[in-house]
């Protein structure tokens, strides 16, 4: 056994009381997605984020990535589902004649309510962070080439709490970074981080990597890095700090606030 395994163990709670009952178990079946109901009086109407999901399960739907639907039935062939709406709107988009639900006891409409919310409110939502670790493990070209351009910046990407020790180059805003390196590539990908790693910037904030990169890649094209690196180490925090507060005045995007800063004191420096 490698040390990146590890085996499932019971976990103690002494504070806790235990459920000692659980229910009926499930009962998994094989049946058409489309004799599959949807109940409106506790089930959400498919909403615009609903329909994005949809679009891309359709579009890379495999069944090792498969869930099945919880459903419960009400009748001989009636059949509610609790949590699963959108794989089962996938498969029957998809045309698969069949997928495996999960049926589960849930007498009345109330507790069918209260099932939805469960299955809803008890689910740990995966972080970016988290995805990003998983396709470097598969492999995936896009996350090894950010974890290329990170390493040869200087950059840490890594997960921030209030009491954690913050290092220069250290950096949660994982989702910024592999939109910058897949929008610009990676060598001006990799500039745009240096410059903020070379002006000892700890943590990296979104908004310092979007105004880092439109000064580089737009509106200073072949400028100066070190003369950048050099503002952006004088503005530091007390910059970034009066950047947020004119962004939250003027509601304009924090970015934008942050490279006119950069952008202006560029200019004092060269007039200089």
């Amino acid at each position: 056994m490698t040390a990146k395994l590890r085996p499932i163990k019971p976990m103690k709670f002494p504070d806790l009381t235990p459920a000692e009952t659980f229910g009926a178990k499930p009962v998994p079946k094989w049946i058409a997605p489309t004799s599959l109901l949807v109940d409106g009086t506790y089930q959400r109407d498919l909403s615009e984020r609903s329909i994005r999901l949809i679009r891309r399960t359709i579009e890379g739907f495999r069944w090792n990535r498969y869930k099945p639907p919880i459903v419960v039935q009400t009748g001989p062939a009636t059949l509610h589902v609790i949590d699963g709406q959108h794989t089962a709107i996938t498969a029957a988009t998809l045309g698969i004649p069949e997928i495996l639900i999960m049926i589960v006891e849930a007498d009345g409409v109330d507790e069918r309510a209260r099932a939805f919310v469960g299955h809803n409110s008890d689910r740990i939502v995966v972080s970016p962070f988290d995805i990003y670790k998983a396709l470097l493990a598969s492999g995936d070209p896009d996350a090894q080439d950010v974890d290329n351009v990170c390493k040869r910046a200087g950059v840490r990407i890594r997960v921030i709490s209030p009491s954690s020790a913050i290092a220069e180059g250290d950096t949660a805003a994982v989702g910024l970074i592999r939109s910058l390196v897949k929008r610009r590539g990676v060598i001006l990908a990799r500039k745009v981080l240096q410059c903020l790693v070379r002006a000892k910037r700890a943590p990296l904030s979104g908004a310092e990597i979007l105004a880092t990169e439109r000064v580089v890649c737009e509106e200073r094209q072949g400028c100066d890095l070190e003369a950048l690196t050099a503002v952006i180490r004088v503005e530091g925090n007390d910059g970034l700090a009066k950047a947020l507060v004119k962004a939250k005045t003027d509601r304009t995007p924090a970015w934008r606030e942050v490279a006119n800063r950069y952008l202006k004191r560029l200019d004092r420096e060269a007039a200089a």
